[in-house]
C-alpha cells in the first residue's frame, strides 16, 4: 500500500503541508498538518452554510411571487479536506475577508411581503403591596414586651437585688438578645433577626441609662450631657461592630446612625446650642450623613440623606437668624460657617447627585447671600446699599454664563437676594435716595441680560426701560425736584416707545410699549400736585407724541387712541393752567385729534358718520351753542362761514355727515338769533304770514310732498 502523493496546503505560503508534527518547510508555520486540515474544514464548512443560504433565498422568492414553492435539493456535506495543487514559493497570502454573515436580500418584486400581524407585549405584573405578616406581629409584640419588662425590672427590682447581680441580668439580656438576633440571621429568619436587634438596641440604652440615672458604680459623678454624649456613642459603637458581624441586619446600622446624631450636641456646654458653636457642629453632623452615605448599603442612603437635610434646615435657619442679629461677631461668624458649608455641600452632593445640582446651588447660594446682606446690615446704612450693589454685579456676571448651569442658578439666587434683602433695609431705614440710586444701577444688569440671553429678552428689556422710571421716582423730592423727575420719565417713556417701534414685532415690544405707556402717566400724576400745569402738559405731550409714532409705526389703532387722548388732555391741563376761558380752545384740539384717528377711515372710503362726523360735531356744534346763548361778532361769523361751507363741502362732495352738520347749525344759529325778535312782529303780519304760507302750500301740496320725499331722498342716499 503507497502513500499519498497528497496533502493540504499550507494556510499562509500554500505549500504542501509536511506530515505532522512537522513545521512548514517555506514559511516556517508550526504544526501545519493541523493548522491547513482545521482551516481546510471551516473552509468546507462556510461553503454549506452558503449554498444553503442560496436554497432557502430561492424559496422566500418563489413564494413571494406567488408560485409554487421547490424543494430545495439536499444539501451533499463536503468532505472535511479538500485537496488542492501545490503552490510553490508562492508570496505569503492575505488573510481572508471575513463572510458577510447578513447579505442584504435584494426584492425581486416591487411588492413587499406581508407582515405578520404585531402582537401587544404582555402588560407588566402588578407588583404586590407589602403587607405586615402575622410573623412580623408576633415578633414585634414580643421585642416590645422584652423592652417592657426590661423597664419594669429596672424600675421596681432594681434596689431588691444586688448591684453585681442586676448588672448582671441586665448585661446577659442585653448579650442574649443580640446574640439571638446574630443566631437568627445566619438562619435565615428575617424578622426574628430584625426584631431581636431593635430589642437588643433598646436594652442597650435602657442599661446605660439606667446606670447612670441609679448610680451604678458612680456613674452619677458624669454630668448628665456628657453621659449621655457617651453613651449615644457606646450605642454607636456596638451597633457598628454588630452590624459588621451580620450584614444582613438593617437594624444594627440604623440604629447606629440614629445614635450618633446627638453626639456633637450633648459635647457643648450648656447654653451654646443656639450660638454658632451649635450652628458649626449641626453643620458637621449634616456633612457626616452625606459623608456615611459611601459606607452603608443602598437602602439606607435615604435615611441618610434624611436626616443631613433635617440638619441642614436647622443649620439655615438658626444661621440666617444669627446673621441678622445685632452681635457683629456672631453675625459675621454665622455668615462664614454658611457660606463655607455651602462650599463644602455643592460638590459633595453633586458627586453624590441625590437631587438637581442646581437647585443645590441655588438653595446653597440664596443662604450665604440672606447672611450676608443680614450681617452687613449692622454696619449701617451703607452696608445694606452695598449688599445691593454686589447683588446687582452678581446679576450682571450672570448674564454671560451659559455652559455651567450650577453657576448660573447660584449667581441668580444670589443676586436676587442680595438686591431684595438689601434694598428692603434700605426702603425700611427710608432712604429713597439711596433706592433711587440702586435702581438706577439695576439698568446695568437688565441690559447685558437683554443683549446676551434671548430667552429673557421681553423681560430683560422690560426692566431695562422701567429702572430709570423707578429711578426717577424715587428720587423725585431727595436727589430730584418733581419737575426734573417728571421730564425724566418723560423722556424714558418716548425711549421706551422707540424701542418698542424699533423691535415691532419681536416679543420685547409690548414690554417696552407697556413701561412707555405706564412711565409716561406717572410723569404727569408726579408733575401735578406741584401745580406747574405747564410741564405737566409738556410731560403728557412728549409721551403722546411718542406714543403716536409707535402707533403709526406699528399700526396699533388702540395706542393710536390713547396716544391722541394724551395729548389732547395736555392741551386741556395747558389751557387750564393758563385760565383760558374760550371753548375752541378745548373743542378744536379734541376735534383735531379725533380727525387725525379718522385718516385711515377717510382713505378707505368709509361712511362720513363713522370717519368725520365726530370730528366735525365736536368741531362746531359747541361754539353753535355759546353763540346762541352769548354772541359775539367774532365766534358768529366764524360759526356761520364754517357752517356754510361745510353744508357746500357736504352737498358737493355728497357725504351727510358735513351736510347735516353744517346744515343743522345754521338752522340753530338763525333759530337762536331770530328767537327773541319773534314777539316784537305784529300779530297781524304774522297771521298774514301764516295764512300766506297754508294757501302756498295747500295749494302745491302734491308737488311740495314730492319735493320733500325727493330732499329726504337725497340726503339719505350721501355717505
Amino acid at each position: 500500500m503507497s502513500t499519498p502523493t497528497w496533502a493540504p496546503p499550507c494556510p499562509v505560503c500554500g505549500t504542501p503541508a509536511a506530515p505532522a508534527p512537522a513545521p512548514c518547510g517555506t514559511c516556517g508555520l508550526p504544526a501545519v498538518a493541523q493548522a491547513a486540515t482545521v482551516v481546510a474544514r471551516l473552509g468546507a464548512t462556510i461553503d454549506e452554510f452558503r449554498r444553503e443560504r442560496d436554497a432557502l433565498v430561492a424559496t422566500l422568492r418563489a413564494a413571494a411571487v406567488g408560485g409554487p414553492v421547490v424543494a430545495s435539493p439536499p444539501v451533499v456535506a463536503s468532505p472535511p479536506v479538500v485537496a488542492s495543487p501545490p503552490v510553490v514559493a508562492s508570496p505569503p497570502a492575505a488573510p481572508p475577508r471575513p463572510p458577510a454573515w447578513a447579505p442584504p436580500l435584494p426584492p425581486a418584486v416591487p411588492a413587499p411581503p406581508p407582515t405578520a400581524p404585531r402582537v401587544a407585549p404582555p402588560a407588566p405584573a402588578p407588583v404586590p403591596r407589602r403587607r405586615v405578616s402575622p410573623q412580623q406581629v408576633l415578633v414585634g409584640l414580643g421585642a416590645l414586651l422584652v423592652v417592657a419588662a426590661s423597664l419594669a425590672f429596672v424600675a421596681v427590682a432594681w434596689t431588691r437585688l444586688g448591684v453585681t447581680f442586676q448588672a448582671a441580668v441586665m448585661a446577659a439580656v442585653t448579650a442574649a438578645a443580640a446574640g439571638a438576633s446574630a443566631w437568627t440571621a445566619r438562619r435565615g429568619l428575617r424578622a426574628t433577626e430584625e426584631a431581636l436587634a431593635a430589642a437588643g438596641a433598646a436594652l442597650l440604652a435602657v442599661d446605660l441609662g439606667a446606670a447612670h440615672a441609679l448610680r451604678l458604680w458612680g456613674a452619677d459623678a458624669v454630668p448628665g450631657r456628657l453621659w449621655a454624649a457617651l453613651s449615644c456613642t457606646l450605642v454607636a459603637l456596638v451597633a457598628v461592630g454588630l452590624g459588621r458581624s451580620t450584614r444582613s441586619t438593617v437594624t444594627w446600622p440604623v440604629v447606629a446612625l440614629l445614635a450618633a446624631q446627638p453626639v456633637g450636641l450633648l459635647l457643648l456646654p450648656d447654653g451654646q446650642d443656639g450660638r454658632v458653636a451649635g450652628v458649626a457642629v449641626v453643620a458637621g453632623t449634616a456633612l457626616a450623613d452625606v459623608l456615611v452615605v459611601l459606607l452603608l448599603r443602598r437602602s439606607l442612603h435615604p435615611l441618610a440623606l434624611g436626616l443631613a437635610a433635617l440638619w441642614a434646615v436647622a443649620v439655615a435657619l438658626r444661621g440666617l437668624a444669627l446673621a441678622w442679629s445685632l452681635d457683629p461677631v456672631q453675625s459675621w461668624t454665622a455668615t462664614v460657617l454658611l457660606g463655607v458649608a455651602g462650599a463644602v455641600a455643592v460638590p459633595l452632593l453633586r458627586e453624590l447627585r441625590p437631587a438637581d445640582p442646581r437647585l443645590v446651588a441655588a438653595v446653597a447660594a440664596g443662604l450665604s447671600a440672606v447672611a450676608l446682606s443680614g450681617s452687613l446690615s449692622g454696619v449701617g446704612v451703607l452696608g445694606p446699599v452695598a449688599a445691593g450693589g454686589l447683588g446687582l454685579v452678581l446679576l450682571a456676571a450672570a448674564a454671560p454664563v451659559r455652559s455651567a448651569p450650577a453657576v448660573l442658578a447660584a449667581l441668580l439666587t444670589s443676586g436676587a437676594a442680595l438686591v431684595a434683602t438689601g434694598g428692603g433695609v434700605v426702603a425700611e431705614a427710608g432712604r429713597t435716595d439711596l433706592l433711587a440710586l440702586l435702581a438706577l444701577a439695576a439698568t446695568v444688569p437688565a441690559a447685558l441680560a437683554a443683549v446676551l440671553r434671548p430667552e429673557l429678552r421681553a423681560v430683560a428689556t422690560g426692566a431695562a426701560l422701567a429702572a430709570p422710571g423707578v429711578a426717577g421716582g424715587l428720587a423725585s423730592g431727595t436727589l430730584l425736584r418733581p419737575e426734573a423727575a417728571g421730564l425724566l420719565l418723560a423722556a424714558v417713556a418716548a425711549v421706551a416707545f422707540g424701542v418698542a417701534a424699533l423691535r415691532a414685532p419681536s416679543p420685547e415690544e409690548a414690554a417696552a410699549a407697556s413701561v412707555g405707556g405706564a412711565t409716561g402717566l406717572v410723569a404727569g400724576l408726579l408733575t401735578w400736585p406741584t401745580g406747574a400745569h405747564g410741564l405737566v402738559a409738556v410731560d403728557l405731550a412728549v409721551a403722546g407724541a411718542a406714543a403716536g409714532v409707535y402707533a403709526l409705526v406699528t399700526r396699533q389703532r388702540l395706542v393710536a387712541a390713547l396716544a391722541v387722548a394724551e395729548l389732547v388732555v395736555a392741551g386741556w391741563i395747558a389751557a387750564a393752567g393758563a385760565e383760558i376761558r374760550t371753548p375752541e380752545v378745548y373743542t378744536l384740539p379734541a376735534a383735531a385729534g379725533l380727525l387725525l384717528l379718522a385718516v385711515p377711515a377717510l382713505r378707505s372710503g368709509a361712511p362720513s358718520w363713522a370717519a368725520e362726523g365726530a370730528a366735525l360735531a365736536v368741531a362746531l356744534v359747541p361754539s353753535a351753542v355759546v353763540v346762541v346763548a352769548d354772541p359775539t361778532a367774532v365766534r358768529l361769523t366764524g360759526v356761520v362761514v364754517a357752517a356754510a361751507a361745510l353744508t357746500v363741502a357736504g352737498t358737493l362732495t355728497h357725504r351727510q355727515a358735513p351736510f347735516v352738520v353744517g346744515a343743522g347749525t345754521l338752522l340753530l344759529v338763525v333759530a337762536g338769533r331770530l328767537g327773541p325778535y319773534a314777539p316784537l312782529v305784529p300779530r297781524w303780519v304774522t297771521l298774514a304770514t301764516v295764512g300766506l304760507v297754508l294757501l302756498v302750500v295747500g295749494a302745491t301740496y302734491e308737488r311740495r310732498r314730492q319735493q320733500a320725499r325727493e330732499a329726504v331722498a337725497w340726503v339719505a342716499q350721501m355717505r
